[in-house]
């Protein structure tokens, strides 16, 4: 690697307030070069912010809570190439695990009242391909005979999780397996449910986890192997394991850039663990409070901190992420993570949770209050059904009785359902 190029990557993956930011990639001028096709959203990063998602697709309308038949969530992603828009607010009670097609959008950020969630059995994203989800909340439980991740992906390629909710996993909260160029991005991975409590596996070749809360889970939060760039996230109240260094034959490749571990009341063991010399690891600017005694003071992790793993002094050359300090993480993690939109009771809690340095790893939901309630709401009028509202279409020149034009491109590259998507996730 050059010297320049060692530059850049210190520019873009170090620890500064203001770094490097992948946005849309825009047209060329008149004359120009085709334009290149834009990230996933504005502020879609790492390893999975290329994808298309439903782009160019049928727009589907999740028009009841029911778990099957049309209109439900199951029947909306069970076909590939639809961007998926919710009608309705609160619950979908599945009666079975629900697989997630190619080719899909899921945009929980339409969903009115509090927003929406699933709950009693896994989704799984496994075999698939292309795949954007924002602004949902997937919440596993108790469900008899169901010791299964809440969710899932396997064999999967090229998605991004956006402000995602996972919680009460009963084997993990959220794995990534065998699988490549996956982004999950100010989420919240939760209260995997003990004796197990896991936050999730993440061992597949590129995976990048930014400015994410891992909160109340035993151990592997996560466990990874292979490619991993795990950035700005907020790691609390584990148990033996935080963040596990492979623990395995099998080389890997991490870059851990300005992450905060605070312990809590149920925390046991150390934020790095189970490392070896096949763990090669770029640790930069991470904080640990160790101490639990309600304030947020931690100090620097250090190279003993990592134990054997072997310590890079250049980070990996991986995509480009925003990077904040450890402290301003805290603040942006708190502050946004998950299905914040309308953040509900459970995700209140469990941020509040940190802030104070409550709380503890937990067996049954039941524990915590349980599932609570997500108000619904009313949709805005949308006369043509192509996603976007009667007003916005108006404002815009565009026809709300004329579905087409949902599919046309607008000067940045997305089409107009898009970027009315967009504009609700801010």
């Amino acid at each position: 690697m050059s010297r320049r190029s060692r530059s850049i990557l210190r520019k873009t993956l170090g620890v500064v307030a203001a770094a490097a930011v992948l946005g849309p990639l825009m047209p060329a001028a008149a004359g120009g070069a085709p334009m290149a096709a834009p990230v996933a959203f504005p502020g879609a990063e790492g390893f999975g912010a290329q994808v298309t998602g439903g782009r160019g697709g049928e727009v589907y309308h999740v028009t009841h809570l029911n778990d099957s038949g049309p209109g439900s969530f199951r029947d909306a992603v069970s076909q590939p190439n639809r961007i998926v828009v919710f009608d309705v607010g609160g619950y979908i009670a599945l009666r079975s695990p629900v697989h997630v097609s190619s080719n899909i959008t899921i945009a929980g950020q339409s969903a009115p009242g509090d927003g929406v969630a699933t709950r009693g059995y896994q989704v799984s994203f496994s075999n698939s391909d292309n795949v954007i989800v924002r602004y949902m909340r997937f919440r596993h439980g108790l469900t008899p005979d169901q010791n299964r991740d809440a969710v899932a992906i396997d064999s999967g390629s090229n998605m991004i999780f956006d402000h995602v909710s996972t919680s009460w996993g009963r084997d993990e909260t959220f794995s990534i397996n065998s699988s490549t160029n996956i982004t999950v991005q100010y989420s919240i991975m939760a209260e995997g449910l003990d004796p197990h409590s896991c936050g999730g596996l993440v061992q597949s070749d590129g995976v990048t986890l930014s400015h994410n809360l891992y909160i109340h889970n035993k151990t592997r939060n996560p466990k990874s192997k292979g490619r991993l760039q795990y950035v700005n996230s907020v790691i609390y109240n584990w148990g033996t394991d935080g963040y596990i260094l492979g623990d395995s034959a099998g080389i890997s490749n991490a870059n851990a850039v300005g992450n905060y571990f605070v312990a809590g009341p149920s925390t046991t063991g150390d934020p790095f663990t189970r490392a070896n010399a096949n763990y090669h690891i770029y640790a930069s600017g991470n904080y640990y409070d160790e101490d639990a005694d309600g304030q947020l003071d931690g100090r620097a992790t250090t190279d003993a901190d990592l134990g054997p793993a072997t310590i890079e002094d250049q980070p990996f050359d991986f995509p480009p992420v925003t990077v904040q300090t450890a402290r301003q993480a805290y603040d942006t993690v708190l502050a946004g993570a998950g299905a914040s939109l309308h953040r509900d009771a459970i995700d209140t809690r469990l941020v509040n949770d940190v802030a104070r340095q409550t709380g503890a790893i937990i067996t049954d939901p039941a524990q915590v209050g349980g599932f609570g309630v997500l108000r619904g709401g009313t949709p805005p009028a949308d006369t043509d059904r192509d996603g976007i509202p009667d007003t916005w279409e108006h404002e815009r020149g565009l026809d709300p009785g004329d579905a087409s034009d949902a599919g046309d491109t607008d000067a940045g590259g997305y089409t107009h359902v898009e970027r009315y998507l967009n504009e609700l996730a801010g």
